[in-house]
């Protein structure tokens, strides 16, 4: 279930005019270049490695994340990601790992701005339960109102996000990798496949700049 006030009340704590240009820039070195990258066999075992949940089958679509997770880790891009809609545990402690929906552009020349990302995010929220006249819109509320659908690329149309070329997808959010194992912000590095089909989950923290994570923890 989606927790539509914690998201609020992180909308409210985003307000510290943070340079995410650079920190983007930080979080892609310390992670490294796609196809050079080179972790060690216990950062592969156990920090890195991204458990499937008991209840992602082969009928579940986010099992296919899980099969390019390697994949992932050694080509993966870089970017910036907004939640549009998250299990409503994930705002809390505790051991539950779950999906999300992200919005991004999945393009490393792209650096928009997460919080300009973010109001993009807000407009599609608002269509859950909703039924578009446009088709492209429709789709899109369909898939937010149903929060079992994943979706790994569907691009949001000029009518919601004029300015940017974004694409909507499920992610999976593994609490050991976010500096204090709770969704506290709305925004993180992504590490995104270069092309569709996208599948992705969110950047370990262990290769975010400081500041973020000190920005994380505070918030």
């Amino acid at each position: 279930m989606f927790d539509l006030l914690s998201l609020e009340n992180m909308y409210a704590k985003d307000q510290q005019d943070l340079a995410t240009r650079e920190l983007l820039g930080i979080a892609r070195k310390n992670f490294g270049e796609p196809g050079f990258r080179n972790f060690s066999w216990l950062d592969r075992t156990f920090y890195l490695n991204i458990s499937k949940p008991v209840w992602c089958t082969r009928e579940d679509e986010l099992f296919a994340t899980f099969q390019h997770k390697k994949q992932l880790l050694a080509d993966g891009i870089v970017v910036w990601a907004h939640i549009v809609q998250a299990n409503s545990l994930l705002f809390e402690r505790g051991n539950d790992n779950c999906p999300a929906s992200v919005l991004f552009a999945p393009d490393v020349a792209t650096d928009i701005d997460p919080r300009e990302i973010g109001s993009v995010a807000r407009t599609l929220f608002q269509l859950k339960g909703t039924t578009p006249e446009e088709p492209e819109l429709k789709e899109l509320a369909d898939n937010i109102t149903d929060e079992s659908v994943r979706t790994f690329g569907l691009a949001v149309p000029d009518a919601a996000s004029p300015n940017h070329k974004l694409f909507e997808a499920t992610t999976f959010v593994t609490r050991k990798h976010l500096p204090n194992g709770v969704l506290t912000l709305p925004f993180f590095p992504l590490l995104v496949a270069a092309k569709a089909p996208y599948y992705n989950f969110p950047l370990p923290s262990r290769f975010w700049p400081k500041k973020l994570v000190d920005y994380w923890n505070a918030s």
